[in-house]
């Protein structure tokens, strides 16, 4: 069996991309089941942190996969509102359009790479990244190009896995995360990539709030609040792009 991509290696890019393409025909019903259906409330409380919005504002989703989060966009910010969503992976942003179609929603999906944006400068009145931040080769570089697309003023907000604070709760979801998970997302995906032993991993390996704190704050953001869900085990950093 090919092994999972290396959360650490400075050039993960194309194994990552690899391995979300060999997950992506069943991609949503795993999130949806290793998450216990906790993804749906996690997005609900990211697009409850945009701005306020305008007619004729643009709203970005990067590793967007296939498109929950660009829907969820596209559904509370209505349709005076355009929202734009990329992915490195073409076999997962393939998956979209059919979900936005049958939703009766128009978000414009793209192929693309977070590292080198095909948009111009202060385009965007808010970003989104769900869960993605940490498989991006250059996270910090990420940062600086979700920056540059963003407009004075306008939001970034990040979901991102952490670590409970909690040490029994930690305790317990480090077995489930690292035990369960992986087992299961083997038994299920049907890909020949571990990518359910990639995903604790790639966790465990990114660093902490505090830590990407200082990475937004060099990238021209303002942090504006770090709220945690499932006692930590999620995150939600919502930033500012500085004037």
């Amino acid at each position: 069996m090919p092994t999972a991509p290396d959360p650490r290696a400075p050039d993960k890019g194309a194994a990552v991309r690899g391995m979300f393409a060999s997950i992506a025909p069943r991609y949503d019903r795993l999130n949806a089941l290793l998450s216990m259906g906790q993804d749906r409330r996690w997005r609900r409380a990211l697009v409850r942190q945009l701005p306020g919005l305008s007619p004729g504002d643009r709203l970005l989703d990067l590793c967007t996969g296939t498109g929950d989060v660009a829907l969820a966009l596209a559904r509370r910010a209505g349709p005076d509102i355009a929202v734009h969503a990329s992915d490195f992976c073409e076999p997962m942003v393939a998956r979209a359009p059919a979900k936005a179609a049958r939703a009766g929603l128009q978000p414009a999906f793209l192929v693309s790479d977070a590292l080198a944006l095909p948009y111009a400068a202060s385009r965007f009145r808010a970003v989104t990244v769900a869960f993605g931040l940490r498989n991006i080769q250059d996270p910090q570089a990420a940062l600086v190009e979700m920056a540059r697309v963003l407009q004075p003023g306008g939001r970034l907000l990040i979901l991102e896995f952490g670590r409970p604070g909690n040490p029994l709760f930690a305790r317990i979801y480090g077995w489930y995360f690292f035990q369960v998970l992986p087992r299961l997302g083997r038994l299920l995906s049907g890909s020949p990539i571990d990518a359910y032993r990639y995903l604790p991993e790639s966790v465990w390996a990114f660093p902490g709030p505090d830590v990407l704190a200082s990475a937004l704050r060099a990238s021209g953001f303002d942090v504006l609040a770090q709220r945690r869900h499932l006692g930590g085990a999620v995150l939600l950093h919502v930033a500012e792009r500085r004037a």
